[in-house]
């Protein structure tokens, strides 16, 4: 009985969930014209902040990395939007002779406490890596505390630069006293997948 009762009111949730997305939906068909368009979400993920790192999404962004040695070929990064459009997914692997390693794995979002962008990771060894996102032109800023090349805690900021659609120089600095210093650049070229 009690299993009943619970299952029911799960479902008068979902009903009520549903009946309020068919209004939303129907006030933005009112909206355009009484035109009501299959799949759009109740929030057009264009008029989200979000909507700035858009751009990434879709393909495989792949960089050379050979010259980092230990048979190292490449990295690729992949970009997703999630299911609801309301923040970027995306997935870092290194690629060498010994096989793929997914190193990464993260989310790009909207954090309106704070009113800005910000990212989360993890890494392979479980690490989470997070901090805010800063766009500025073509140049966008991700400024995070992690563990440095020496094993030691770090201020670090990667700088993306947008060359074009399809390539983006991607540069990691290191916070040394009053400034930055480079550690590290790869030029990424997004493929198909």
């Amino acid at each position: 009985m009690k299993r009943a009762i619970v299952l029911a009111v799960f479902c008068v949730g979902l009903i009520g969930i549903a009946m309020m997305k068919s209004e939303t939906g129907v006030a933005r068909g009112a909206a355009n014209g009484g035109v009501v368009k299959a799949g759009v979400s109740a929030v057009d993920a264009k008029a989200k902040p979000i909507s700035d790192l858009s751009w990434l999404v879709g393909g495989v962004w792949t960089a050379d990395a050979s010259k980092m040695g230990d048979g190292m070929k490449r990295i690729e990064t992949r970009y997703v939007w999630s299911d609801n459009n309301a923040f970027i997914r995306f997935t870092t692997h290194f690629v060498s002779d010994k096989g793929t390693a997914k190193t990464y794995d993260g989310n790009f979002f909207w954090e309106p406490a704070k009113t800005q962008l910000a990212m989360w990771y993890m890494d392979y060894a479980n690490e989470i890596i997070q901090g805010p996102i800063a766009i500025a032109g073509d140049t966008t800023k991700f400024s995070f505390r992690a563990t440095d090349f020496g094993g030691k805690p770090a201020d670090m900021q990667v700088e993306l630069l947008k060359k074009s659609n399809d390539k983006y120089q991607w540069t990691l600095a290191e916070k040394s006293g009053d400034s930055w210093k480079q550690l590290a650049t790869l030029e990424y070229m997004r493929t198909a997948e």
